[in-house]
C-alpha cells in the first residue's frame, strides 16, 4: 500500500506508528501536567549548560552535565514514582491487554454474604480486590499472609472485633484470600473521613484494584474504584457494581 500514492506502507508500519500512538498518549495523560514541564525544563537547562561547558572548556561542568543526563533515566522513576505506577495501571486496563489477560475470576456472592453479615453484626471491614497491578508490597510487608480459599464464613472471622486480624484490610485475588490486617496508603483526595475510608479510597488511586469499606459506626458500605466513591449502596448495588467492574461469569 501506498500513502499519498507514493509513500510505501506497510502493516507493520501501521501497527509500529500505533503502538508508539498508544504509549505517547498515555504518557501524556498520566504525566502531563506542570510538573512534567518542570523537569523537561530543568534537563533542557542542564543540558545547555553541558554544551557550554565543552564550549567554554570548563570539564567540571561538563562532567557534572553528563552523569546528571546519564543516570536521568533513574531520576525520572524517582522522580515520577507515583506517576509511572498510574502509567502501568492505565496500560494494564489497555481494552488491548485485557483481551489477552484471563479476566478476574472472584466468587462475588461469598463476597456479598459476608458484607450481609459483617453489615448485621455492625463490624468494621476493608476488603480490596486485587486486579491487574500487583499488591504485594503491601500484603508482605504490612500484612499477614493468608493464601487461603475465599468464603464469606472466613472473611466474618476476620473482621470479628475479638479477631486479633480484624485491623487493617483483606486483600482479595480471584477465589484466594492473599492477606489481611494489611495497612494501606492513605487518600490525598479524601481528607474529611475516617481512616477506613481513607485506606479504602487510597489502595484505588494507586492501583486499579476495588474496595469496600463498611463502617461499624453507621451500618453503610462505600465502595472505590480509581478513586471515585460509592457512598452507602445497597446489596443489589454492590453485586452490580462488582459484576460490571470486573466483567467476568459470577462463580456462584
Amino acid at each position: 500500500m501506498n500513502l499519498f500514492g507514493f509513500i510505501p506502507v506497510s502493516f507493520r508500519d501501521v501497527l509500529d506508528i500505533l503502538l508508539v500512538s498508544v504509549f505517547v498518549y498515555l504518557v501524556l495523560r498520566v504525566l502531563g501536567g506542570i510538573k512534567v514541564v518542570t523537569v523537561i525544563v530543568g534537563f533542557g537547562i542542564i543540558s545547555v549548560v553541558g554544551i557550554l561547558g565543552k564550549v567554554l572548556n570548563l570539564p567540571s561542568v561538563s562532567i557534572l552535565a553528563s552523569v546528571i543526563q546519564t543516570f536521568g533515566i533513574v531520576l525520572l522513576i524517582v522522580i515520577f514514582q507515583p506517576e509511572f505506577r498510574k502509567l502501568f495501571m492505565e496500560m494494564a486496563s489497555f481494552p488491548l491487554i485485557r483481551f489477552f489477560v484471563p479476566p478476574e475470576r472472584v466468587p462475588v456472592e461469598e463476597i456479598i454474604s459476608a458484607v450481609e453479615e459483617i453489615l448485621r453484626r455492625r463490624l468494621g471491614a476493608l476488603i480490596v480486590i486485587e486486579r491487574r497491578v500487583p499488591l504485594n508490597e503491601y500484603a508482605e510487608e504490612t500484612g499477614v499472609i493468608m493464601d487461603a480459599k475465599l468464603s464469606a464464613a472466613l472473611l466474618i472471622s476476620i473482621f470479628e472485633k475479638r479477631s486479633p486480624l480484624h485491623d487493617g484490610a483483606v486483600i482479595i485475588k480471584n477465589d484466594r484470600i492473599v492477606a489481611c490486617s494489611v495497612m494501606l496508603p492513605m487518600s490525598v483526595r479524601y481528607k474529611e473521613i475516617g481512616a477506613r475510608h481513607r485506606a479504602g479510597a487510597g489502595i484505588t488511586e494507586v492501583s486499579d484494584a476495588i474496595s469496600i469499606v463498611i463502617s461499624e459506626e453507621k451500618g453503610t458500605i462505600t465502595l472505590f474504584q480509581k478513586g471515585e466513591s460509592y457512598y452507602n449502596i445497597t446489596f443489589g448495588k454492590l453485586r452490580d457494581y462488582l459484576t460490571r467492574l470486573l466483567k467476568y461469569e459470577r462463580i456462584e
